[in-house]
C-alpha cells in the first residue's frame, strides 16, 4: 500500500511540475511570436555600408535550415583613394541574436564608416537585451592610429527596435551602446580593445518588426581595424509564470523529502 501511494504521489508531482512549466511557456506576454523571417525575397535580412556619408552598397544573409544566420557572400568596397571596408561575416539566430564581423582600412586619408544590420523580429512584452563588441586597431606609420564613435550620442555599436510600416510608431533605442575610443600615438603598432559589453531591459511592442544594429566610427589615416560583435534580445517570462515554475519545482522537492523521510 505504501508503495502504491508513493507511486501516485510521484505521478502527481510530475504532473504539477509539467503543468507549471506548460503554463509558463504559454504565457502571452514576453513570448516569442512566430513569423519572424527574411521575407519572400529575402530583403528583410540585409546589411548596408556607408563611407563619408555615401552609400557603398548592401548585402544579404539567410536563415539556414539549421536555424542559424549565414552571410550570402562577404562584401568588400574600395573607396576612391584605395581605402577598403567590408563585412566578412554574419552569424547568430533569428530573433534573438545578430552577430557580425567587419573591417576597414585607410591610406593617406581618414574616413568615417557606418554599417547597418537588419534582423527581422517578432517579440513583445518584457525583453532583456545585451551587446558585445571588440576590435583590433593597427597603425601603419609612426603617427599611430585612432578609432572613435562617429555619432556623439552613441558609442560605436548601438541598436534600435524599428517599426517599418507606413505611419508606424517611432523607433526605440535598446540602450545597449558599447565600444569606446581606442588610440595610440606611436607606431607602427597593433593594439586590441577591451571587450565592451552593455545590457538593458525594456517593454517590447509587437509593432516593431526589425532590429537594426548600427556600427559607426571614424578611423584615422594609415590605419586598419577589424571588429566583431553582436546584439541579442530575449523575452523575459512574466513574474507569475516564473512563480508557477518555482511552485511546481518546490512541490516536487517537498514530495521527494517526504519520501526520503518515510
Amino acid at each position: 500500500m505504501k508503495q502504491y501511494f508513493e507511486h501516485r504521489i510521484g505521478r502527481a508531482s510530475a504532473a504539477v511540475a509539467s503543468l507549471a512549466l506548460s503554463l509558463a511557456l504559454s504565457a502571452p506576454a514576453g513570448a516569442i511570436a512566430a513569423g519572424a523571417g527574411c521575407g519572400e525575397d529575402g530583403s528583410l535580412c540585409s546589411f548596408s555600408v556607408q563611407a563619408d556619408g555615401q552609400d557603398l552598397g548592401t548585402g544579404r544573409y539567410t536563415i539556414g535550415t539549421d536555424g542559424l544566420l549565414h552571410i550570402v557572400a562577404p562584401r568588400t568596397f574600395t573607396l576612391d583613394d584605395g581605402s577598403t571596408v567590408g563585412i566578412t561575416d554574419i552569424n547568430g539566430s533569428p530573433d534573438p541574436v545578430l552577430g557580425f564581423a567587419a573591417s576597414a582600412n585607410t591610406l593617406a586619408n581618414g574616413h568615417s564608416f557606418i554599417f547597418n544590420f537588419d534582423l527581422p523580429i517578432n517579440l513583445s512584452g518584457p525583453i532583456a537585451a545585451n551587446s558585445k563588441i571588440s576590435y583590433s586597431l593597427t597603425g601603419t606609420t609612426a603617427a599611430g592610429a585612432e578609432i572613435k564613435p562617429l555619432d556623439p550620442i552613441h558609442k560605436i555599436l548601438y541598436a534600435l527596435e524599428v517599426d517599418t510600416s507606413v505611419g508606424g510608431i517611432d523607433s526605440l533605442d535598446k540602450k545597449v551602446d558599447a565600444g569606446d575610443k581606442l588610440s595610440f600615438l606611436t607606431g607602427p603598432d597593433t593594439q586590441n580593445s577591451p571587450i565592451f559589453t552593455n545590457s538593458s531591459s525594456f517593454i517590447g511592442n509587437a509593432a516593431y518588426d526589425t532590429m537594426t544594429a548600427v556600427v559607426q566610427f571614424s578611423l584615422s589615416a594609415n590605419s586598419n581595424v577589424g571588429m566583431s560583435g553582436f546584439v541579442q534580445q530575449v523575452a523575459v517570462p512574466e513574474p507569475s509564470s516564473t512563480a508557477l515554475i518555482f511552485a511546481g519545482l518546490g512541490f516536487v522537492g517537498w514530495v521527494a523529502r517526504r519520501r526520503l523521510r518515510a
